[in-house]
């Protein structure tokens, strides 16, 4: 008696590369393929090659400097999920009790320069004058 071959069939999902993930945010984000380029600091040649996957070793800082304006992780652009969700990138960041935490433990030296930087920055990102000259200024 013969036994039969019995075969399961595995429903697979299409092979998504990193170019065309790359191809698709940058779409449905509105840039251009130069612009995304300039942005990432790469040739427009680069940015095809990536996206057309003729360049796959991508460099791990284009990786992440990709993933930071397209708005998603770097795994989901290497496809290592299928999560974009953008709130991954804030893993690469303090959450607000260890970053309050870490700034109670500073002696005062440390509390101000961390005081001055922040200050800066929030001046530079809110676009409330130039942090630089206020403090060539100050310093008259």
């Amino acid at each position: 008696m013969k036994k039969e071959k019995t075969t399961t069939t595995q429903t697979k999902e299409p092979v998504i590369t990193k170019g065309k993930r790359i191809r698709s945010l940058r779409m449905q984000r509105g840039f251009r393929q130069e612009q995304l380029a300039r942005i990432i600091g790469v040739s427009k040649q680069t940015m095809y090659k990536y996206e057309f996957d003729i360049v796959t070793n991508i460099p791990s800082d284009k990786i992440e400097a990709l993933a930071e304006v397209l708005e998603v992780s770097p795994a989901y652009i290497m496809g290592w999920t299928r999560d974009a969700d953008p709130s991954l990138l804030l893993q690469n960041h303090l959450s607000e009790p260890e970053g309050l935490y870490k700034y109670n433990c500073l002696d005062e030296h440390g509390k101000l320069a961390v005081d001055t930087i922040l200050n800066l920055e929030y001046e530079r990102c809110s676009g409330d004058g130039d942090p630089i000259q206020d403090i060539k200024l100050g310093e008259q």
